[in-house]
């Protein structure tokens, strides 16, 4: 009863207290931690591989690091960048160790960002995610499909792990304006398509069916 009690307690916490919890040596706000993320970062994880048993893997070696090194478990931004960011660089690296296909759009360098010449629209990337019905999420994941791997990568942190561009700039270790400037790749990518007034229309909630 005790520790139902613990763990109902942990789950109330916020991100900041829960890793305070966590660097006091309490285990319970360590299980706190796995529930509250595991899901997340596995889905995550499957945009950047189809091997699951990768994904345990590193699930396993990030979860394990931090209790093992929690007396310097510091959080930069936020509590899910970090999560993302440490699971996307162990996955890469596991993926590169095993020789298996790393698609290089996942690790374009800053220069070939910066030298792109696509203008970047703050309005048209600021857009909040909207609930939608699930066939019109079917429609727009297959729209996303028509984007390189690492502009769809950037359209999940943004809209759907809801990170700020601070945060995805440090996950990707490029700077905000590459970062804008990649966002700016993806948006001009679906005008060329002819996909951005439905992708917009997505984010607006007016499409819902």
């Amino acid at each position: 009863m005790q520790a139902n009690n613990s763990n109902n307690a942990m789950s109330l916490l916020d991100d900041a207290e829960l890793v305070n919890q966590i660097k006091q040596h309490n285990k319970h706000a360590f299980d706190e931690l796995y529930k509250r993320f595991v899901k997340t970062l596995t889905g995550y994880g499957l945009r950047l591989t189809d091997d699951i048993q990768i994904i345990e893997d590193s699930l396993h070696d990030v979860f394990v690091w931090i209790w093992t090194n929690r007396h310097k478990f510091e959080i930069q931004y936020s509590l899910k960048s970090y999560l993302i960011k440490s699971v996307r660089t162990t996955i890469i690296h596991k993926l590169k160790k095993e020789q298996k296909n790393v698609s290089t759009d996942f690790v374009d360098t800053e220069e070939e960002l910066l030298n792109d010449s696509s203008s970047y629209n703050s309005v048209e990337s600021e857009f909040i995610l909207k609930e939608s019905h699930k066939s019109t999420a079917k429609m727009v994941l297959a729209m996303l499909e028509t984007l390189s791997p690492k502009q769809k990568e950037l359209i999940h942190l943004r809209y759907y792990q809801e990170l700020s561009f601070k945060e995805i700039a440090s996950l990707l270790n490029i700077s905000i304006k590459g970062c804008y400037k990649l966002m700016a790749r993806a948006i001009d990518g679906l005008r060329q398509k002819h996909l951005l007034i439905l992708f917009l229309l997505w984010l607006y909630g007016v499409i819902t069916s």
